[in-house]
């Protein structure tokens, strides 16, 4: 389902007369918002829009086209993007740029790096530069890869950065591979702006660059904090060189914890005793992000290496089952990692003694008055054991009244032999759960037969409800891979499925199983209409400032409400409903995300201001993730945001132009970086 046509409408006269835009602008403008509801140009009505003698209808209008699938939407609107590149107005030329990357037809490549680099005709706004830079770096065009890289020697920063971060998109399997490294690297060496500098390193990483450990030890110690993260996230490339390994160990003391947790990452792969004292200091440091990951990384330690535990030891980092359920550990995040350590440690143990049966019957008892954080890192310990072992339990966790720690068990089924796990993920997909379903169907992706199309089939035919989207592209995906010829059927019954993206899916697979059978199929999309006819109330005149009350304190975001107007509106609603409050935040990533605003809070539930099952178009444009961005979770289907969000760390490019944001945080940092998972969100309000 999608957002009603009369709604858009209505919100987009509401905004019109929130900036006094009427007459022909305003109808224009209301045309945009009714065919970016469609996600069609049925008539080329967005086409011709695009020569309006209103500069912002023709950025709308380039916006709009570019957000129409290709190929389905084919060269008639790719062309009226590269017109656009000569219009007169700098931010209609900018617009224009970046639908294009958005689009992805690569026949755009050859004009955008004409706007972008040639010597006498190349645009003269640097803004224009970097977007037709930032297009061309997307599209599949590998023998224009060493030409991108020429806006290195650009004047403006911005463009640097645009031809820098490109680079972090294309294969290292591309036989310019090797020169796009050696050009970055040279890069490294000469530049001198911050940001350039940054964007290099972060590529550098990206692209798991030999020879950049060197470099990236140089920068790990820079006074730039974005620097440092993107450094040491390269160094964990090379952590077996001493250099390496050492710079790891220092970083571990650095004053910024999103630096340190990003070398404990580091420190997994280390060998020996290398690291244990580190490990051990962070095991016991203030943050609970630390602390998890500190522990994450001594669960692979010892996983890897049946020496390890007892070097551990030596350092004092103790990994009994039952110690590491000790309540002198406040976080129970952090508990579930130290239980998930304490069980990998055991593996080596397995088959050679009473301690470890004395501590799994120990755990067996207490098991059910458990949080769910520490289930869940009982589970994955579990997962480390051999089958026999393992199975039984994992088998028998994924019917806990808790979706969360199901979701788990059926994830950590996928690990073994698909035909003795196949019974127990034929049940999951009949779940009445929708997450449960999912995480079946996804296991399922992998490993299909055709002993699977059977419950496959019943699942895409009963799945409904939240997520249930999700769940039918999944298994037709996994129908197709496992049923071949004999998945027809269910294919061209998703071919007229009531979702855009389910339709897509299906006739991807369609053709590949069986090709020239989706003929019939080329217009349907014209077909579906989405959505009620629930007027949207006028928007505020300015962006709205909220705050965010959690358990760890308040963060405070500015809302983007010119640029993300129905993501803004679908908060807003939701939090006057109340619809936030209590909600978990269930997933952390330390330096990268926290992630809330569930109801069911495992990450499965979503929903708009209209309903539990319905669906957000994105509204992503050209703004970058940086430190405290406000984003929106989607599955596979951009169309898919509801009512969940994250916040971002710190920069984020790899999520740039993929994700919608519709707000930046503008106190509350502190905030940012104490919030774990289980913390929640207490209520949200509004302050302006």
């Amino acid at each position: 389902m999608r957002l009603a046509l009369v709604s858009s409408l209505v919100l987009l006269a509401a905004a019109c007369d929130s900036i006094r835009i009427s007459g022909p602008d305003a109808a224009a403008l209301a045309d945009i918002a009714r065919l970016e509801d469609l996600r069609a140009d049925p008539n080329g009505e967005l086409r011709r829009l695009t020569t309006s003698a209103s500069p912002e209808v023709r950025a709308k209008a380039a916006t709009a086209l570019g957000r129409l699938w290709f190929p389905e939407a084919g060269a008639e609107v790719t062309r009226a993007l590269l017109a656009l590149l000569a219009d007169a107005d700098e931010n209609v030329r900018a617009s224009a740029a970046f639908a294009l990357g958005m689009r992805g037809d690569a026949s755009g490549a050859d004009k955008l790096l004409f706007v972008a680099l040639d010597e006498h005709e190349r645009d003269p706004s640097s803004v224009v530069r970097a977007r037709a830079l930032e297009a061309a770096s997307k599209l599949e065009r590998s023998e224009l890869r060493l030409q991108v890289l020429r806006g290195l020697d650009d004047a403006d920063a911005s463009v640097r950065v645009e031809a820098a971060q490109g680079a972090s998109r294309w294969s290292t399997k591309e036989p310019s591979a090797a020169e796009v490294s050696a050009r970055l690297l040279a890069q490294l060496e000469r530049e001198e702006s911050a940001s350039v500098l940054t964007a290099l390193l972060f590529t550098l990483d990206r692209r798991k660059t030999e020879g950049a450990a060197a470099s990236f030890r140089r920068f790990a110690s820079s006074d730039d904090a974005e620097q440092r993260i993107a450094a040491v996230r390269g160094l964990r490339w090379s952590p077996r060189e001493p250099e390496s390994a050492v710079a790891l160990v220092r970083a571990c003391d650095d004053g910024d914890t999103r630096v340190v947790c990003e070398a404990l990452i580091g420190l997994r792969e280390l060998d020996g005793d290398a690291g244990f004292a580190a490990l051990a200091k962070c095991a016991e440091h203030t943050s609970a992000n630390v602390r998890r990951t500190a522990w994450e990384a001594i669960a692979a330690r010892v996983q890897r290496d049946a020496r390890a535990a007892n070097g551990l030891r030596a350092h004092g980092v103790e990994l009994g089952v039952m110690r590491a359920l000790a309540p002198s550990e406040r976080s129970a995040w952090v508990r579930g990692a130290r239980v998930e350590a304490a069980l990998r440690s055991l593996v080596h143990e397995q088959g050679s003694g009473e301690r470890v049966e004395r501590e799994l019957a120990e755990l067996q008892r207490i098991y059910s008055s458990l949080s769910r954080e520490e289930r869940i890192g009982v589970l994955r310990g579990y997962g480390a054991f051999e089958a026999e072992r393992a199975l039984p339990v994992l088998m028998e966790c994924i019917k806990e009244p808790d979706f969360a720690v199901g979701g788990v068990a059926i994830e950590l089924l996928g690990k073994f032999d698909p035909t003795r796990v196949r019974p127990a993920l034929h049940a999951a997909l009949g779940f009445s759960d929708n997450g449960l379903r999912l995480a079946a169907a996804t296991v399922l992706t992998e490993s299909a037969t055709a002993e699977d199309f059977e419950a496959l089939r019943q699942c895409y035919e009963t799945s409904q409800g939240d997520g249930a989207n999700e769940i039918r592209f999944n298994v037709l995906r996994a129908a197709a891979k496992g049923g071949g010829e004999a998945a027809r059927d269910l294919l061209l019954a998703g071919c007229v499925d009531r979702n855009a993206f389910v339709r897509r899916v299906a006739r991807v697979e369609l053709e590949r199983v069986a090709p020239g059978a989706l003929r019939s199929f080329e217009a349907l999309d014209l077909e579906f209409e989405r959505g009620s006819d629930a007027a949207l109330p006028p928007p505020l005149g300015t962006n709205p400032l909220v705050e965010v009350r959690t358990t760890k304190g308040t963060l405070r975001f500015e809302l983007l409400a010119d640029e993300a107007p129905l993501h803004v509106h679908n908060f807003l609603e939701q939090a006057r409903r109340d619809r936030y409050d209590g909600t978990l935040w269930h997933r952390v990533v330390p330096d990268f995300v926290i992630q809330g605003g569930d109801y069911r809070g495992d990450g499965n539930g979503g929903g708009t201001w209209q309903g539990d099952s319905e669906s957000l178009r994105h509204e992503i444009g050209p703004r970058k993730y940086v430190r405290g961005s406000l984003g929106m979770p989607r599955n596979e289907d951009p169309d898919s945001g509801g009512s969940q969000l994250f916040v971002t760390h710190r920069a984020t490019p790899h999520l740039d132009g993929r994700y919608t944001i519709f707000g930046e945080l503008q106190a509350g940092f502190e905030v940012l970086d104490a919030i774990e998972v289980g913390d929640k969100i207490v209520d949200v309000r509004v302050i302006r």
